[in-house]
């Protein structure tokens, strides 16, 4: 019985594997977003339309508004800054020093390698024991870093992705701007 039970453990634990291993952010991936925006809730998607030296996200909001955030090459890599401007309509924005809804490559590295990193001037600490949690998303488990910000409220879980640490979750946010994945094909 031991055994049996043994045996079932690691086949769910393959299971969540392989789960997290099929979510993936590329190119062509829309993620599906509620925004609470000053007590409203309102739906918004980014659709990845570019994901290498540069990123472009183009966005939607209720199905109506759309637009365009261009994140330049040294922002993916280096940016320590977050664009929280309300978007607007039919405009491209160009990103040289801002990341929109991720956070840079080397601000993920120094959370891996110090357990925090620097955005906005605020200092982010890797909550917990330091290892990743998960969330499910459309019945898919995904990896996640959740960090808090240090003297400040808010909280960010991240994708456990390298290559694009995007933002699942924002909760406590001074600006009043929060935000829940729901959904990332």
């Amino acid at each position: 019985m031991k055994k049996l039970l043994i045996f079932l453990m690691l086949i769910g634990q393959a299971l969540v594997l392989k789960a997290q291993q099929n979510v993936s952010v590329k190119h062509g991936s829309v993620v599906g977003y509620n925004l609470k925006l000053h007590g409203q809730t309102v739906a918004m998607t980014l659709q990845i339309t570019r994901l290498s030296d540069s990123v472009v996200l183009d966005w939607k909001i209720r199905n109506t508004a759309t637009g365009r955030y261009v994140i330049l090459p040294g922002a993916v890599s280096k940016a320590n800054k977050l664009n929280f401007v309300q978007p607007e309509p039919n405009t491209t924005v160009n990103l040289a020093n801002q990341t929109f809804f991720f956070i840079s490559r080397e601000a993920f590295k120094s959370l891996i390698s110090r357990k925090s990193y620097q955005y906005d001037n605020t200092i982010y600490d890797l909550k917990g024991d330091g290892k990743p949690e998960t969330i499910t998303l459309d019945g898919n488990v995904i990896s996640v870093l959740h960090v808090a910000a240090r003297n400040e409220t808010t909280e960010y879980w991240i994708l456990n992705n390298p290559d694009f640490p995007l933002l699942c979750r924002i909760t406590g946010n001074p600006l009043e701007v929060n935000a829940e994945i729901t959904s990332l094909n």
